[in-house]
């Protein structure tokens, strides 16, 4: 690898800090870090006046001459993996990386994510030191970082899975309470934002307003109704969150292009006889059959 273009790894660690309510900073580094939390605890980050719990999985990004401070968890350890680092292509801001930069600094991690997995075999890499460690650690996390910037360009395999904290809770927060009569309101209160800034984050973020997404969750659940056979196109309108047929049969059509009493008939098919349904519904491809080429039978 061409050394201009990888980053340079200045340190690494792997820290368990006790119970206790321990505070890091405030301080402002030189270089670039980058941490990963694999565990949710009370742990606050603060950073540019803004406020963070980590109470899920997450990565961190801290960029050089930021001011920042950790307040770690009062009741229980907390595990953090880091990396110090200096990158040419991130002070130059270099295209791919521009939307790393920009975006919030926390975003959710998942445990079996290639971006944790790396974050802790780089650990392990430093410090068995076996033959071409560093040209190894240089390798594994010049792939966190492209991963970490697909992460924050939102790419279509990470759209769902790099949203920020407070844009994950209020997603959470819909899916659990999807067909109750919720308002935009109560989400933007999971986030801790007010309901401007929550609703200028959560487009920024996901490219959609939290209404827009409430209905897509909403379809979505009708849709699993429907594939299952269980009730008519007014029952599901009601189980489903709308309240009213009329409204849902409307945004229905409007929105996936076809009538809901077709959708019913097309989950007929042998196709979708023993189709599963998954509880997971950032799994948006499920279920779903794709002709590409009309031509070939």
């Amino acid at each position: 690898m061409d050394a201009r273009v990888t980053p340079v790894i200045n340190s690494i660690g792997d820290i368990r800090v006790q119970a206790g309510g321990h505070i890091l900073g405030p301080r402002a580094i030189e270089d670039y870090e980058l941490v990963y939390f694999p565990d949710g605890t009370g742990t606050i980050y603060e950073v540019d006046e803004m406020s963070f719990t980590l109470d899920m999985p997450c990565f961190v990004l801290t960029q050089p001459g930021v001011r920042h401070r950790y307040l770690f968890d009062r009741d229980r350890n907390v595990r953090h993996l880091f990396v110090h680092f200096d990158y040419e292509l991130l002070r130059a801001k270099d295209p791919r990386f521009t939307s790393m930069l920009q975006q919030v600094h926390v975003v959710p991690a998942h445990h079996s994510s290639l971006i944790a997995a790396i974050m802790q075999q780089i650990v392990v890499v430093a410090n068995h030191q076996s033959h071409y460690w560093k040209r190894r650690l240089t390798a594994l996390f010049y792939t966190a970082l492209e991963e970490l910037a697909a992460y924050a360009d939102k790419t279509p395999e990470f759209a769902a899975s790099s949203y920020p904290v407070q844009i994950a809770r209020s997603i959470a927060y819909m899916d659990a309470h999807l067909t109750e009569p919720i308002t935009i309101e109560n989400i933007a209160q999971q986030s801790g934002w007010s309901h401007e800034h929550f609703t200028r984050m959560f487009v920024a973020t996901v490219g959609m307003t939290p209404k827009r997404m409430l209905l897509e969750r909403r379809l979505h659940y009708a849709e699993e109704l429907m594939m299952r056979g269980q009730g008519t196109v007014k029952q599901i309108s009601y189980l489903a969150g709308f309240g009213d047929e009329h409204h849902f049969s409307k945004m229905y059509k409007r929105i996936r292009g076809i009538t809901a009493t077709e959708y019913i008939e097309r989950c007929k098919s042998p196709i979708f006889r023993h189709a599963a349904i998954e509880d997971n519904r950032d799994l948006s491809f499920v279920n779903r059959h794709i002709v590409v080429n009309p031509d070939i039978k």
